[in-house]
C-alpha cells in the first residue's frame, strides 16, 4: 500500500490505495468499498474523490477500517481529512502543522563547533552528495560535477575536513558517508553560517544565467504585509521546509543536490508618525 504519511491529500491517498488494491484484488470496486463501510450511496466513494462529497469523521474511521490502516496511519488520515475541511486559514495552518508534525524528519543539530564547513557552500554540496553517489577515490570526478567544478585537491580537502568534524566518513569497502542524513543549523549564528548563506545567495544570482529555465526555479514576489502578516508568512516557509525535508527522504531516485533559498525580508518599513 501506498506509504500514507507521504500524503497531505486524502483523496489523492484514497485514489492511489485504491488503485495499488485493485491490482491485486479485483474484487475491490468503489462499490465494495461503499458496502463495506457502510455507506448509503452506491457512487459516495466515486464522488469522495472527485471532490464532490466530503468526509465525517465517522466516515472517516469506516474508511480506515476498509484500507486496514493502523492506529497510527488512521489519526494521520483523520488530521488529512480534518485539515481539508478547514474553515479557516488559522485552523488548516493548525492541521498542517500537526501532519507535519507526523511526518517530521529527524534533524540532527549542527554544533557550533562543526558549523566551519559551512564557510564553503562546496563543502556542503559534497556532504549532500555522499547520499546519493558511492564515492571513494575518484575525488576528480566528483569535483567535475560541482557547478561550477572544484578541482580534485579541492575536494580531497573537503573530505578531510568532513571527516575530522566527523560529518562523513570512509567505510570498510572505502566508501564515503554522511555520519547524519540531515543537518540543521537554524539555532547556529556563526560567521561560517552566514558565509554560506551569502554565498548561496550569489548562486542563487548567477544561476539565472547559468542554468536553462527547465533545470531552475527562481522566482520573487513583492507584497504588502501587517507584522502579523509577517509572521504567517515565516509560518508557511517553516512549514515548506519541513515538507521539503520529508520529499527528499522519500525521494529514492535522487540525482542532484539542489539549494532552495527562502526568504522574506522587508523592503520599506513604515514608522509610527509615518500613519497606519
Amino acid at each position: 500500500m501506498p506509504n500514507i504519511f507521504s500524503y497531505t491529500e486524502y483523496r489523492k491517498y484514497l485514489q492511489d490505495a485504491w488503485a495499488e488494491r485493485k491490482t491485486r484484488d479485483p474484487r475491490f470496486s468503489h462499490r465494495f468499498i461503499v458496502q463495506r463501510a457502510g455507506f448509503n450511496s452506491s457512487a459516495f466513494f466515486s464522488r469522495l474523490l472527485v471532490g464532490d462529497v466530503n468526509l465525517t469523521p465517522t466516515g472517516a474511521l469506516r474508511l480506515a477500517e476498509v484500507f486496514h490502516l493502523n492506529t497510527q496511519e488512521t489519526r494521520y488520515f483523520e488530521l488529512m481529512v480534518l485539515m481539508d475541511q478547514a474553515k479557516s486559514y488559522e485552523e488548516r495552518l493548525y492541521y498542517a502543522d500537526r501532519l507535519a508534525s507526523w511526518r517530521r524528519v529527524p534533524v540532527a543539530a549542527l554544533a557550533a563547533s562543526k558549523a566551519e564547513f559551512c564557510k564553503d557552500w562546496r563543502a556542503v554540496a559534497i556532504l549532500e552528495a555522499l547520499e546519493i553517489l558511492e564515492h571513494r577515490d575518484d575525488d576528480g570526478r566528483l569535483g567535475a560535477l560541482l557547478v561550477p567544478p572544484a578541482t580534485a585537491d579541492e575536494v580531497r580537502a573537503i573530505l578531510v575536513l568532513l571527516e575530522d568534524l566527523e560529518l562523513a566518513k570512509r567505510g570498510n569497502d572505502g566508501i564515503w558517508r554522511k555520519t547524519e542524513q540531515f543537518i540543521s543549523a537554524d539555532e547556529v549564528d556563526t560567521e561560517s553560517v552566514n558565509r554560506f548563506r551569502r554565498d548561496t545567495m550569489d548562486l542563487a544570482r548567477e544561476a539565472i544565467d547559468r542554468f536553462d529555465r527547465e533545470d531552475r526555479s527562481i522566482s520573487t514576489l513583492t507584497a504588502t504585509l501587517s507584522k502579523a502578516g509577517f509572521e504567517r508568512v515565516r509560518d508557511r516557509l517553516r512549514l515548506l521546509r519541513r515538507e521539503i525535508l520529508e520529499l527528499s527522504r522519500s525521494d529514492d531516485q535522487a540525482d542532484r543536490v539542489a539549494q532552495i533559498n527562502l526568504q522574506v525580508f522587508p523592503l520599506l518599513l513604515l514608522r509610527s508618525e509615518d500613519g497606519r
